[in-house]
C-alpha cells in the first residue's frame, strides 16, 4: 500500500496541468504545397469572412514548383481566410478553408490576367487535401 501513495501524490499533482491544457485553445495543423510558380514569402490567417488577418510564422520562404511545409493554427474557428503573399509582392486569398475537414492546401499558380495586387481564389479552386 505504501508503494502506490508516491505514485497517487504525483497523479494528484499533474492532473490539474493536463486538465489545464485541455482547456486552451485547439491547435490544428496545415501542410502547404506551394504549386504556384513563385516563392511564398508570408502567410496570413482570419477567422472566415472578418478581414482580421494576422501574421502566421512561416519557418523559411515556401518556394515554388513544390516547396511543402507544415504550420499551426490556434483558435475555435473550424473555416479560416488564408492569405499568401508572394515575393514579387502580388497575394492571394483563399476563402473559407475548413481545417477542421481538411489538413493540407496546395497553393495553386496565380491567374495570368492578375499583373499585380490581390487576387481571390474560390473555394473550390483552393485544392484542400485530404
Amino acid at each position: 500500500m505504501q508503494s502506490s501513495l508516491p505514485a497517487l501524490l504525483a497523479l494528484l499533482l499533474i492532473t490539474p496541468c493536463v486538465s489545464h491544457a485541455i482547456a486552451g485553445e485547439p491547435t490544428r495543423y496545415l501542410e502547404l504545397v506551394n504549386r504556384a510558380h513563385d516563392t511564398v514569402t508570408a502567410v496570413s490567417a482570419a477567422p472566415a469572412g472578418s478581414g482580421a488577418f494576422q501574421p502566421m510564422p512561416l519557418p523559411a520562404p515556401l518556394r515554388g514548383g513544390g516547396d511543402a511545409t507544415t504550420l499551426s493554427v490556434a483558435g475555435e474557428h473550424c473555416r479560416h481566410d488564408l492569405q499568401f503573399t508572394f515575393r514579387d509582392g502580388r497575394s492571394v486569398v483563399y476563402p473559407q478553408v475548413d481545417l477542421c475537414r481538411h489538413r493540407g492546401l496546395r497553393i495553386q499558380p496565380l491567374p495570368r490576367a492578375s499583373t499585380g495586387g490581390d487576387a481571390r481564389v474560390a473555394t473550390s479552386e483552393a485544392a484542400p487535401t485530404p
